[in-house]
């Protein structure tokens, strides 16, 4: 995973950029963002007519996890993605060169994408559990609870394939290819930055974010799209699809209750032997991968090293094109609303 990955910091250089250059780049970076807007928009827009429409002439179906999942994925990814696509298209692109990776290294990538994925999800149990004890009840779980009540091939098919594949499209190939020029550090983190925010939820803000980086860096560094699918693919499949069908054969709330209460008999294991076999081979096995993600991590992380781009700003500059332009504040905004109403509706 040595990929010439450099967080040193080198002598700042005389950088000059006139404001009519920066307004350029500040159109650029507020499209992009004006763009996912609008895909924001027409997601949750046309999902509140479907359930209005659903609720008048088939009210019966509004209360299926599994047309709900349906309904939504049609209008993200056939409906609001289109115009998210044609609304950038226009938008100038380079997309990353780079080389093709062994067997070995994207297994590396894997189990590091595991170590990052249970760094974020600590992260967002610690703080969503104390922003529940601030209001009195834990604030709800959706995707959990979406998961858990869906059918589990329509989940391996949606969540673990679908959805993957039209993510990694839009906050990759869309926008990364667009950011290239303004070198690998800000093609990376932007991105992911905005692939936290768009999941809408602190649950998943932080593993999004983090898994991002690791996503987009894969792509800038090989140029190809289908390495990132794949390593996306793998997690929402391990770490979404699979423990819900594991928890669907095992009462996890009951095994959780009577370990606390030190009551697991022999008779419960004898009962319930298959399920918590495959409990605990999956538990085992992710903490394996988080281990070695780990490990993997350190012993690279002082290798790794990111190319300037041809677009360079001067000190300050960066962050003011990149976040103070209608574009960027408007999906910004968008998103803390979605995770404000996610958060605050226990």
């Amino acid at each position: 995973m040595n990929d010439n990955f450099d967080f040193q910091n080198n002598p700042q250089e005389e950088i000059n950029m006139t404001e009519s250059e920066k307004r350029s780049h500040k159109k650029i970076f507020s499209r992009l963002g004006l763009a996912f807007f609008v895909y924001i928009v027409l997601s949750q827009g046309l999902s509140i007519v479907a359930g209005a429409l659903i609720g008048t002439y088939a009210p019966k179906l509004l209360g299926g996890y599994d047309f709900a999942l349906i309904i939504s994925s049609v209008i993200q990814y056939f409906i609001a993605f289109p115009v998210l696509y044609f609304m950038v298209r226009t938008i100038p692109a380079s997309a990353p060169l780079g080389e093709q990776i062994g067997t070995k290294k994207f297994l590396k990538y894997g189990a590091v994408c595991m170590f990052f994925m249970y760094v974020g999800s600590y992260i967002s149990t610690f703080l969503m559990t104390n922003i529940g004890s601030l209001l009195g009840e834990m604030p709800e779980n959706s995707i959990d609870t979406l998961m858990d009540n869906t059918n589990i091939y329509l989940s391996m098919l949606i969540v673990g394939l679908i959805g993957p594949i039209f993510e990694e499209l839009m906050f990759r190939k869309l926008f990364v290819d667009r950011l290239t020029p303004y070198g690998e550090a800000i093609a990376v983190i932007f991105p992911s930055l905005m692939f936290g925010l768009f999941h809408g939820n602190l649950y998943q803000f932080f593993y999004a974010f983090l898994l991002g980086i690791i996503f987009s860096y894969v792509y800038v560094k090989t140029g190809k799209i289908i390495y990132s699918i794949i390593l996306h693919m793998f997690i929402n499949l391990f770490c979404g699809v699979l423990p819900s069908a594991v928890f669907s054969i095992l009462d996890y709330e009951e095994l959780l209750e009577l370990a606390a209460a030190g009551q697991i008999t022999e008779e419960y294991v004898a009962a319930n032997m298959f399920p918590l076999s495959l409990f605990m081979i999956y538990t085992y096995g992710m903490l394996a991968m988080v281990g070695v993600g780990l490990f993997i991590f350190l012993r690279n992380v002082k290798n790794i090293r990111v190319n300037k781009g041809e677009v360079r700003f001067p000190k300050g500059a960066g962050a003011e094109v990149m976040f103070f332009n209608m574009g960027t504040v408007a999906l910004i905004t968008a998103c803390l609303v979605l995770i404000a109403l996610n958060t605050f509706s226990v």
